[in-house]
């Protein structure tokens, strides 16, 4: 069949390998009880005995047609948060590429080819487009079934169904159910700047509450490195170096409090620093790890 649509109901070229599809006018009202899907089929039927210009002129009769029909079917997903017009235009799509391919001479009526087709579109459509971030297929999957089982079962139970109460219901494990869940948090993403209490007066946002990098967590392991080399020295030497760097006492100081002098202080001090500093020179980084 040609592949660009030219009717009286639509003359704007279309491409099927585009993702959109061609804005198509509101169809002539139809006798009642007339079926577009039945009136679809007889058209295509005779398409092999059409010239090229009938051909492309039939096939913008049947999609004008039948668009209503596609966009009643996409209709039946407003509850999943995506734009009617988008979800119009995708069934639309689906309508197109089920007209393209269909094949009379199969003997299958073409709504039940038509409407696979369309709710398979509107499937790769939430599958690929729908989603504020890619998850599996299984993910998605769970997570349709969980959210299209959850009202029909609250109903029934009078009450919120829960893990394995849907577990039960669906024939799934709990850890698929708990997988379902996980997905919904990835379905629809908040924004950063969202009022964090819902009052927008208040001026605190989401990010408000996301923590920053901590300017001391780099010192970690230098810090544990030390420790483990103070647990080498002497004793002698520990309470030194503590008076020194924690009580923050002069060499005088800790030289009257020791009972040596000064100089005496010094040097050990001088020579503590260095068994330390060669302690953790020998570890390396490897070793420098937090237990």
């Amino acid at each position: 069949m040609p592949s660009t649509l030219h009717s009286s109901c639509a003359t704007t070229p279309f491409t099927p390998s585009l993702p959109v599809t061609p804005t198509l006018p509101v169809t002539p009202t139809l006798p009642a009880g007339t079926d577009p899907l039945l009136r679809a089929e007889e058209i295509l039927a005779d398409l092999p005995s059409l010239t090229p210009a009938e051909q492309a002129r039939a096939r913008g009769e049947v999609i004008c047609r039948c668009a209503p029909w596609a966009r009643r079917e996409a209709a039946r997903y407003h509850t999943t948060g995506e734009s009617a017009d988008d979800l119009g235009q995708v069934a639309v799509l689906g309508l197109i590429l089920a007209v393209d391919r269909y094949d009379p001479r199969r003997g299958v009526p073409f709504r039940y080819f038509a409407l696979p087709t369309v709710t398979g579109e509107l499937k790769k459509h939430f599958r690929d487009r729908g989603w504020s971030m890619r998850v599996s297929r299984r993910t998605q999957e769970l997570y349709q079934e969980v959210r299209q089982a959850e009202p029909e079962l609250a109903q029934r139970l009078g009450r919120t169904p829960g893990d394995r109460d849907l577990a039960r219901h669906l024939g799934l494990s709990d850890a698929d159910v708990q997988q379902a869940r996980h997905g919904a948090l990835a379905y629809r993403t908040r924004s950063l700047n969202r009022p964090l209490y819902g009052d927008e007066e208040a001026g605190d946002e989401l990010a408000d509450s996301i923590g920053g990098a901590d300017p001391s967590i780099e010192g970690v392991t230098d810090r544990d490195a030390l420790h483990r080399a103070l647990r080498t020295l002497p004793e002698r030497l520990r309470v030194i170096l503590g008076l020194r760097f924690v009580d923050e006492l002069t060499q005088t100081q800790i030289a009257d409090k020791m009972g040596i002098s000064q100089m005496h202080v010094s040097r050990l001090i001088s020579r503590a620093l260095v068994k330390l500093r060669n302690h953790m020179d020998v570890e390396g980084p490897a070793a420098r790890q937090p237990v």
